[in-house]
């Protein structure tokens, strides 16, 4: 007998892009609950990076706002480079769309800053291309709680999946005793 049909609301490491949106220090000063933000940022990326799921990182202007900060820049695949866009939505950025579009992955699981602006427009416009938009809700925040409370209902009414990040990792895990289990238990720790 096979293993039953996953739901297809759960995230599955072989369907998953993990984006990791502009976490730069000009954003973050200012971030509600900061620390919170980037540890849960660093252990998703970290899982996906155990679990072998590709990370796509972006920035806001580079030039003006400067680099990734250096706790997540230093988990970020170094075959990749960081899209650097002057749009909200990462996804109306046409770099940005060619990437997810050549990584044949439809389930893509957001993380960074801001709640309400550049995550919220990324995942609605995710939702609007066929994709299936994924948000750890741990691993997201906003310059004020307030909108990032209302950041998170948005996309909750838009039909984005919103997760924490333990829950994004053991979906993609599925199952314990292998070495990717033992190192999401490091990880989450």
């Amino acid at each position: 007998m096979s293993a039953p049909e996953s739901h297809p609301n759960l995230l599955s490491a072989e369907k998953t892009l993990l984006v990791v949106v502009d976490m730069q220090e000009p954003f973050l000063r200012n971030i509600f609950e900061r620390e919170r933000v980037i540890t849960n940022v660093c252990a998703l990326i970290a899982g996906a990076n155990a679990l072998r799921v590709p990370v796509l990182g972006t920035t806001q202007y580079v030039a003006r706002m400067g680099d990734v900060v250096t706790e997540v820049r230093r988990l970020l695949p170094g075959r990749q480079p960081i899209l650097d866009k002057m749009t909200f939505s990462c996804y109306a950025d046409p770099a940005f769309a060619a990437e997810v579009a050549r990584s044949d992955r439809k389930q893509i699981l957001l993380c960074g800053i801001e709640t309400h602006i550049c995550v919220s427009q990324t995942a609605h416009e995710l939702i609007a291309a066929g994709y299936q938009a994924h948000v750890a809700a741990d691993a997201v925040s906003s310059r004020s709680e307030a909108n990032y409370r209302l950041g998170l209902e948005k996309l909750k009414q838009g039909g984005v999946l919103l997760s924490s990040v333990e829950m994004a990792l053991y979906e993609m895990l599925r199952k314990a005793g292998t070495s990717e289990f033992r190192e999401i238990l490091t990880i989450i720790k």
